[in-house]
């Protein structure tokens, strides 16, 4: 190579990998050669951080402007990477950056596994079979899962014929793991499933594999593994759409499925939103024509299972306030026991009871710490009060904070409670319980499942959170859910019919839904599959309201203090006053940590605002933004 080539400077601007800074984009020098797309390490106060660059241009190029610039260029440390991942990838970072008022480097930092990063000598470079482009088209699919799975294989096999890969995007651990059971067959060889939980060697073992396979691929993963860098994916599916769990539960506030959609169009790829209930969002898309059917959407689903609705309402069995549990209940639990089959029940609430009041003044027991009602617990046979928002503990002996009295009744049915009266009725029964206190990690609710299916006449109780580990069971029931009604939440109805739908496809011989609601539209919506007639609801109710689709929610949070987060909020909304913003404490605000948030809505249409964005940016750290959040709370 000519010498003069080989010391040429190159000036590259690049996104810093790393959590916590705020730079969108650095610039460093060097005279190695290096690619866009290339991983290196860079210095960034006092340490050295992993980077991907963006940009290059040659020093000769921009001479004056380096000149001028008020700092000096530092040489970058070391190129990791000549060229990993490709330009289409981190444009849709950018764009998503901006969509979401973030940097792209944290939306990198997002989306590329961690042990990917520090492990890149071992790691294959992009694939080098050819590159595959579609119409770049999105498509919907709403339906049972039996029947998505069925075209989604169907779908794989168009995908080979024209020698294309295919992903599934899935929102869980699990989900990715039933998913390729049900795709794998007769293509074992040529199907991967990757995700979060898997070992540093075994990652980076079905990473390099899936890379290297000549043959076209199913990967099958979570959100993270979308920067997997093999450029003959023609089709993204992005399985179960619905799901919560494809928003980041802290900063960068990023969704899964809003990168996907830039992804897909920057690289041409086809675009597939797949789930029994799709959002209502994407339902209007489908309705506006910016989303076209691969098969015939389903409002109506039928379903052979015996089900009904059992009212609660003004039962109230001998030395008790009220039922826990409904006779048809009961007689269900006696014939999972007499006929060895399974039932899981659903506890829409975490305790005994979700609220406790006192029969004399009807004063509600509120926190101390944050004021907000107390959820009745008991732990080794104590009863105590906790608050599930500020964590406030106290004992359940105490009196009426209000007028003195003793007479303090738990209201409402929590899963302890559930439990405690199925242990009491049926104490020869098999029961497990699977919510957030009994199972903290992914392999504690996957022992917790394996022991319930392996039980003969086992009972599993459990919280939403155990709904993406089960599969087919002879019966469901639901405890309680009536206490989502109330939740101030414009999203909440769209959950408590996907819960209920997902409840009911479950079950293969009989579903029962506890209330003292029955005359709540939703249940009935559940029972008879009737979706149309739950949108038109819902989509006027947003509408009425400017809600989504019909505006972009940005929230902006403010922490700290009481009194100085209050002031400081005040203060913003002031600076955003053009945009009409709504400020209001939020519900995880105690008396000694505040939290306030500021909602805007801005049309559709007009996001992304650069004036906005930048306002937006500018804010200091101790302030979270989260666009199209899932809570306004």
């Amino acid at each position: 190579m000519d010498s003069s080539v080989k010391n040429e400077v190159t000036i590259v601007d690049c996104v810093p990998l790393a959590a916590g800074i705020g730079k969108n984009s650095l610039s460093y020098f060097t005279s190695s050669h290096i690619s866009v797309g290339a991983i290196i390490k860079v210095p960034v106060r006092g340490k050295r951080v992993y980077a991907l660059v963006t940009k290059k241009k040659r020093l000769e190029d921009i001479k004056s402007l380096v000149r001028k610039a008020p700092y000096a260029l530092k040489k970058i440390e070391k190129v990791e990477s000549l060229s990993f991942f490709p330009e289409g990838f981190i444009k849709s970072a950018e764009k998503a950056a901006d969509y979401f008022a973030t940097t792209t480097g944290q939306v990198l930092n997002t989306l590329i596994p961690k042990v990917v990063l520090e492990n890149i000598s071992k790691i294959t470079l992009k694939s080098a079979e050819r590159k595959i482009e579609t119409d770049g088209e999105c498509f919907v699919i709403q339906g049972e899962m039996e029947e998505r799975l069925t075209h989604y294989r169907s779908l794989i096999r168009e995908e080979f014929a024209r020698k294309s890969s295919i992903f599934f995007c899935l929102p869980t651990i699990e989900d990715v793991k039933h998913m390729k059971e049900s795709l794998e067959k007769g293509i074992g060889s040529y199907t991967f499933a990757i995700h979060g939980s898997l070992s540093k060697k075994e990652t980076i073992t079905l990473w390099n594999a899936i890379l290297k396979e000549e043959h076209p691929v199913v990967i099958i993963g979570t959100g993270m593994f979308l920067s997997l860098p093999r450029e003959d994916v023609g089709t993204l599916v992005i399985e179960r759409e619905s799901s919560r769990s494809y928003k980041t539960q802290k900063r960068p506030f990023i969704d899964i499925r809003a990168f996907a959609h830039f992804f897909a169009k920057e690289t041409k790829k086809n675009l597939i939103l797949g789930d029994t209930l799709l959002r209502v969002e994407t339902i209007a898309g489908y309705k506006s024509g910016l989303y076209l059917e691969r098969i015939p959407l389903k409002f109506r689903m039928l379903i052979g299972t015996e089900q009904k609705i059992i009212n609660m309402k003004g039962k109230k069995p001998p030395r008790s306030d009220f039922a826990i549990l409904s006779d048809p209940l009961s007689s269900l639990i006696k014939e999972t026991r007499e006929n060895h089959e399974h039932l899981f029940i659903f506890a829409a609430r975490k305790g005994l009871s979700p609220s406790v009041v006192c029969q004399d003044c009807g004063q509600v027991v509120l926190s101390e710490q944050c004021g907000k009602p107390m959820t009745f617990y008991k732990d080794n046979k104590e009863n105590f009060f906790f608050c599930p928002i500020c964590r406030e503990k106290r004992s359940a002996k105490e009196l009426c904070k209000k007028c003195g009295s003793w007479r303090l009744l738990p209201l409402g049915i929590g899963i302890e409670r559930v439990e405690e009266e199925i242990e009491n009725n049926f104490p020869d029964i098999k029961l497990f319980r699977l919510d957030k206190n009994e199972a903290s990690t992914h392999k504690k609710a996957v022992d917790i499942v394996k022991k319930f299916e392996e039980a003969p006449s086992g009972i599993l109780l459990g919280t939403e959170m155990a709904l993406p580990y089960l599969r087919k069971i002879e019966n469901t029931a639901v405890a309680s859910i009536d206490s989502l009604f109330s939740v101030p939440d414009f999203r909440i109805n769209e959950k408590i019919l996907y819960i209920l739908l997902t409840m009911r496809a479950l079950a293969t011989k009989q579903f029962i839904i506890q209330t003292r609601n029955p005359d709540q539209p939703i249940l009935e919506y559940a029972l008879k599959g009737n979706l149309i007639d739950f949108y038109r609801t819902e989509i006027e109710e947003r509408k009425t309201f400017k809600y989504p689709p019909f505006s972009i929610i940005i929230k902006i949070s403010v922490r700290g203090k009481k009194p100085e987060a209050n002031k400081a909020a005040e203060k913003i909304a002031e600076s955003f006053s053009e945009y009409t913003p709504y400020l209001f404490p939020a519900i995880r605000s105690t008396r000694e940590k505040a939290i306030f948030n500021l909602i805007l809505k801005i049309p559709q249409e007009k996001w992304v605002d650069e004036k906005l964005l930048r306002k937006l940016r500018a804010l200091p750290p101790y302030v979270s933004v989260e666009v199209d959040p899932e809570t306004l709370l």
